[in-house]
């Protein structure tokens, strides 16, 4: 099965001068003139490439897909195959001598190769080597059964059918190339596909993408490697055509350990130096990103002069930067350059070597061929799956998630493609002659990209449908605060989306009372836009982990400071309060499916509640700042899908409010306007757990409807489904009123004995009135409760309120609170409880059910409800208070 690797090559004379024209009025047309050719074959890549990821986007695709077929589309496999007449002395023409003439080759290579020097320098900068470095054994084994298992199944399976390398090429070069190919997993494409399957912030991205990680840093120490392979992958053979010195290895190695040596101890200095004397909230200065990026072009010519590929050294000084505002600073300058322009012409170049036609089985030796490796390519697939299960069953993970894990390990498309690349390249001229010898020949580089291709595609469409069929989440009843005892766990969601939320969430937090015997369990959950530069990641923070804590906001993420500045308070809190366990989670998406994550994550963790901050933030003048309004969308998500009851935290100056002196308890000043309906039973039942806390005085004002307001409107008399419907409404008021009886009959119960409760009923027939006592008032609490008054538009109270309402999300009591008009600088908590279509009625029913049965107290206080409505102002105050 010996495959001619050698090849004669085709000579084309061009002149050097024809690099720019005059223009097609005055000169030969713009194809014959180099950089006019490289511009339209730039164009060409960039537009298939994202008209294809546009088109493969429903079936869960990653953009390297796409920009690799467009190379095999626009190739000898696709359309550059394709002939017309034309040419000179009557012979076909080509297509892609065209649009790529072989001339251009060598330019368009160096662009290509230019971007992913670049992007690999990126790569490395979003390492962190000391997170990698505390890697728990379970991602360790993960990751080297993943990479050891294909390279032995290359071995096995190219010893058992006798696959044999190229004519030149030593065997152990050839299968050593393949099987790193195999076994390594693409960080990249897996962390993106994560967050398209929205399963960064689930238990299987936690699990997956360290060892992945881990995975790629081996793929490149295999790279650095590959230059002791025999002679340069050249079999014995022809070593002494081209005469290499038997310790060229030897000195490359010495000469790459010293270039290491030289970045650690010069280089990393000058940049550690250069962040520090940048001040914090200052731009970086031009000069230093200047030097920067020079330094990646240095790092990758002196890697290639000394016999690396020129990619390793750009990998290894990004792997060197520091984190901080230059690497940032750095980043956001280049990638969306490097990313969205040079590297789909890279990836698209190497769609564009790879050519079917060479792929032949007309002989015994070219069907011996494509079994082996295609054997190899099947096998090394179905080996990560068993593997990956027998790794699940050893850790006592499901057989499922073992598959998932497996499946994900699979993905293909960066890395890999990088080193096929280098193995199609790597080689001598022997002798001065016309013959380049590769480690890859054409054939077997053409099928590893098309296995490339096949598997990453596959894994996406098919790991959703494994994902959907196969989790089942576990119910819990748990969903809003009525369906909790009182003195229950709390567990909740706090989303974070700057620093200044910080604040205010924690003071929230101290107000929910939370004790040992009623502990609070938060997992806050910092929310970063995926902005499409770098690769989404999620990182679980746990409080056990010093290294973790230490290392929030790694290099990968390109907020480090911020998410210091996020979670060391919490961290802070969490010691310093009892019966309060917090858990932090960094999750980053686009803001159109971010409600998705924060959705994952609540029912991973069967909270109760999720807390979002309102997305404009107060000024120093007291006034709203303008705020980012992607924000408002997520918010506005969350509440329409929600699986659990909602608050959203309106701070105006919460944090600021009560502060405790010296030898005196902070005190927060709580209003709840209960009007009725399920928003508001919820808002007053968190409001009760508030009440527990000898920090806050709570007072509880109910709106009830006067006899003006109480008469409803009379239907036609012929119109019976108008009088059905009337009929239905007066059962459903009925009903609810009942309801937010038997709700406040209890907070009053529970807290008959509280001298820092304060419960008010006010009748009141019409909205003006409602705005009157509202406005009332002012300047007495530093924070109202609110229900977001779902179900209650009609309401004779809150009739007229929507009409000019600013923010629908906070309801019509909410928006009015947070209204320049209104005047109030009190913070306000806008509450929406947790309803499942038909369920609340048969959740209503069972609450009710469940409440004691009427003793005298609960006789007087239901007595005291019905003479609250004979008056025009009633106040009943609870006994003892």
């Amino acid at each position: 099965m010996d495959g001619d690797n050698t090849t004669e090559p085709i000579t084309y004379c061009y002149r050097p001068d024809n690099i720019v024209g005059g223009g097609v009025w005055q000169s030969k047309p713009f194809y014959s003139f180099s950089l006019p050719v490289l511009l339209w074959q730039m164009v060409l890549v960039v537009a298939i490439s994202r008209g294809l990821a546009f088109l493969l986007k429903p079936l869960r695709q990653p953009r390297v897909i796409a920009e690799i077929l467009a190379g095999v589309l626009l190739g000898p496999t696709g359309l550059g195959n394709i002939t017309f007449s034309g040419g000179e002395g009557g012979k076909p023409l080509r297509l892609g001598d065209i649009l790529f003439p072989p001339a251009s080759y060598r330019q368009l290579e160096a662009m290509s190769t230019l971007g992913i020097t670049y992007y690999l320098f990126l790569i490395g900068a979003e390492f962190d080597i000391q997170m990698v470095a505390a890697m728990k054994k379970k991602v360790v084994a993960i990751a080297t059964v993943n990479m050891a298992v294909p390279i032995v199944i290359t071995v096995l399976v190219a010893h058992a059918m006798n696959l044999q390398p190229p004519e030149y090429v030593s065997y152990l070069a050839h299968v050593a190339f393949i099987g790193a190919a195999m076994g390594v997993t693409a960080f990249p494409v897996l962390v993106r596909l994560l967050a398209e399957l929205k399963l960064l912030n689930d238990e299987l991205g936690q699990l997956v993408v360290p060892p992945a990680v881990l995975s790629e840093l081996m793929a490149w120490v295999f790279l650095a490697g590959s230059v002791l392979l025999p002679s340069y992958g050249v079999s014995p053979d022809v070593v002494d055509l081209y005469r290499p010195s038997a310790f060229a290895p030897l000195w490359i190695m010495l000469s790459g350990i010293g270039l290491g040596l030289i970045c650690w101890l010069v280089v990393l200095p000058i940049m550690n130096w250069t962040v520090q004397r940048t001040p914090e909230g200052e731009a970086v200065s031009d000069a230093h990103i200047t030097i920067v990026a020079t330094g990646v072009l240095a790092a990758g010519l002196i890697a290639d002069v000394i016999g690396f590929p020129s990619v390793f050294g750009a990998f290894v000084f990004g792997l060197l930067m520091p984190q901080g505002a230059l690497t940032t600073e750095l980043r956001n300058k280049l990638e969306d350059f490097v990313v969205g322009l040079l590297l789909p012409i890279y990836f698209g170049g190497s769609g564009f070597k790879a050519n079917v036609s060479v792929i032949t089985m007309d002989d015994e030796q070219g069907a011996a061929f494509v079994a082996a490796l295609t054997g190899i390519m099947v096998l090394c697939f179905v080996a990560k799956l068993g593997s990956n299960l027998l790794i699940a069953q050893y850790y006592s993970m499901t057989a499922s998630r073992g598959l998932s894990l497996g499946l994900l390990m699979n993905t293909k498309g960066s890395i890999d493609m990088i080193i096929l690349n280098i193995g199609k390249q790597k080689g001598v001229r022997i002798a001065y002659s016309d013959f380049d010898i590769a480690i890859l020949d054409e054939r077997t580089y053409t099928m590893m990209v098309l296995g490339s291709i096949l598997t990453t595609a596959v894994i996406g469409p098919a790991l959703e449908i494994f994902h959907k069929t196969s989790r089942s989440r576990a119910a819990y009843k748990r969903r809003n605060l009525q369906q909790c005892r009182p003195d229950s766990e709390l567990r909740m969601v706090a989303c974070v989306y700057t620093a200044r939320n910080v604040p205010s969430i924690i003071s929230l937090l101290q107000m929910s009372n939370p004790t040992k015997r009623s502990p609070v369990f938060v997992y806050v959950v910092h929310l970063l836009e995926l902005t499409g530069r770098g690769a989404a990641m999620m990182i679980v923070h746990q409080a056990s982990s010093k290294h973790a804590q230490e290392k929030v906001g790694s290099k990968s993420s390109g907020c480090a400071l911020q998410a210091d500045q996020i979670i060391a308070p919490f961290q802070s809190y969490e010691q310093q309060a009892g019966g309060v366990s917090v858990q932090w989670v960094t999750a980053v998406s686009p803001y159109s499916t971010m409600h998705e994550d924060i959705f994952n994550i609540a029912e991973d963790r069967h909270t109760t509640i999720i807390i979002l901050p309102f997305h404009r933030l107060q000024s120093v003048a007291g006034d709203f700042e303008e705020a980012d309004p992607a924000i408002r969308s997520v918010n506005m998500n969350v509440l329409a899908h929600s699986p659990c009851t909602v608050c959203i935290l309106v701070d105006r100056g919460i944090s600021g409010v009560g502060r405790s002196s010296a030898g005196q308890l902070a005190q927060h000043h709580v209003a709840v306007l209960f009007f009725g309906g399920p928003d508001d039973r919820e808002a007053l039942t968190y409001s009760s757990r508030m009440a527990e806390h000898p920090g806050v005085i709570l007072t509880v004002i109910r709106f009830l409807p006067g006899e003006e307001a109480m008469v409803p409107p009379s239907p036609a008399p012929s119109c019976a489904s108008g009088e059905r419907a009337a009929m239905t409404a007066v059962a459903e008021a009925n009903m609810q009123r009942q309801l937010d009886d038997e709700c406040t009959n209890l907070f009053r119960l529970r807290h008959v004995t509280n001298d820092s409760v304060t419960y008010t009923e006010l009748v009141i027939n019409n909205i003006e009135e409602t705005v009157t006592a509202v406005r009332a008032m002012n300047g007495v609490h530093s924070m109202y409760v609110v229900g977001r008054g779902k179900g209650m538009e009609s309401s004779p109270l809150l009739a007229g309120l929507t009409l000019w309402s600013e923010y629908p999300e906070l309801g019509p009591i909410g928006d009015m609170l947070v209204s320049a008009d209104f005047g109030t600088q009190a913070s306000v908590l806008v509450v929406q409880q947790y309803v499942s279509g038909e369920a609340v009625v048969a959740m209503e029913s069972t609450a009710a059910q469940e409440s004691p049965k009427p003793d005298p107290v609960q006789r007087y206080l239901s007595s005291a409800n019905n003479k609250a409505g004979q008056g025009r102002l009633s106040d009943v105050w609870m006994p003892g208070v």
